[in-house]
């Protein structure tokens, strides 16, 4: 008699939470960049990860940040056991926290780094000075919060190769073949005017690395699995939006044999970050190699994509013998680990009752004072 195998994840609720993808309405109020979805995930991948899900037994409840979110959220947040959330919105540095600031309020655990550690690690200038704090080597940097910042940039650094991009953003959203290089003092000044207009949280000059571009990445807890250690190419040189195809993966990624010691510098690293920031469940690192070999670090994405067509911490995931279905299974089973966390205390003893009692809308406006 053959018997059947239990899902870890069987009848278990997820809340799945996305950018709805479609493009914003643009208009003199509001005048997004053409490039404001660049972080959102398409419709395809949304359907994978919500079947991925469904096959791992969960029971999935799809709620698109739309004009109903919170009223949903209200009606239903009580049911849910776990959420997903694959939100980036934009224009802020706390936008990778909506939805794990919400999770905590409503006392519902959530996959990934808390609130905190998304904006930390969203604003690059921050988590670097972090890395500065703990000895993990990050190229040299200055940042430019308003004009006069430009002018202050050292001859130091003018005049040596140097990277510009803007300080708050992901998907290579800012840079380009065509000016992220610096040449010549009077070329960053006019393309950091230019960023920052775009930009205004800030734009980052800092010393170009020449050499191969890394990206490591952990997943789970109780183990923590380290997946191998990817390098990426790309036709251009620079990793930015244009070779970031949401259609298709237009990066080459490799898994090259590493030096012991830089291997450890990178395990290393994660591991310290981890501790200090408050990484969770699944967070990609990229690294960029100087002049003579030496990994440095450029950022940390605690909401790395997951796209099963065009991202890369699946391609790791499968390199280190994991299926799409147990990369997500892991993931979920670490945040569960910590659904009894007093991070979510509060939202519990505020906004969720015993069966059968009365319970308030949460976002009601009906209070007394």
């Amino acid at each position: 008699m053959t018997t059947k195998k239990t899902l870890p994840l069987a009848n278990i609720s997820i809340a799945l939470v996305f950018d709805k993808p479609e493009k914003l309405i643009r208009s003199a109020e509001h005048p997004f960049p053409t490039e404001a979805e660049a972080e959102w995930e398409t419709r395809k991948t949304i359907d994978k990860i919500a079947e991925t899900w469904e096959q791992l037994g969960c029971a999935v409840t799809r709620l698109p940040l739309d004009n109903f979110f919170l009223s949903r959220w209200s009606e239903d947040f009580q049911k849910f056991e776990l959420v997903h959330s694959l939100v980036e919105g934009w224009g802020t540095p706390s936008r990778e926290a909506w939805i794990p600031a919400l999770c905590e309020m409503s006392g519902i655990p959530f996959i990934g780094s808390d609130p905190f550690a998304q904006c930390v690690a969203m604003r690059k200038s921050t988590f670097k000075l972090m890395c500065r704090a703990l000895g993990i080597p990050t190229p040299d940097f200055h940042l430019i919060r308003c004009t006069d910042d430009i002018l202050q940039l050292p001859t130091s650094l003018l005049n040596r190769p140097h990277f510009i991009k803007p300080d708050c953003e992901g998907s290579g959203m800012g840079i380009d073949a065509r000016h992220s290089l610096g040449s010549t003092p009077n070329q960053t000044h006019q393309t950091c005017r230019s960023l920052l207009e775009q930009f205004p949280e800030g734009v980052l000059v800092e010393e170009h690395l020449p050499g191969r571009e890394l990206t490591s990445a952990f997943i789970g807890a109780n183990p923590v699995i380290t997946l191998p250690i990817a390098e990426i190419e790309v036709a251009d040189g620079v990793y930015g939006l244009a070779n970031k195809s949401k259609d298709s993966m237009e990066e080459k990624v490799l898994f090259p044999e590493l030096d012991e010691q830089h291997r450890e510098t990178i395990v290393s690293a994660m591991e310290s970050l981890s501790r200090h920031v408050g990484l969770d469940d699944f967070v990609r690192f990229d690294w960029k190699m100087n002049a003579e070999g030496c990994p440095l670090l450029l950022e940390a994405n605690p909401l790395a994509g997951l796209s099963h067509y065009y991202s890369v911490l699946p391609k790791m995931a499968e390199a280190g013998g994991l299926s799409y279905g147990d990369l997500l299974e892991k993931i979920a089973l670490s945040a569960l680990s910590r659904k009894n966390d007093r991070r979510y205390w509060y939202g519990r003893a505020r906004l969720q009752t015993k069966k059968g009692a009365h319970t308030e809308h949460p976002f009601s406006t009906n209070h007394e004072l």
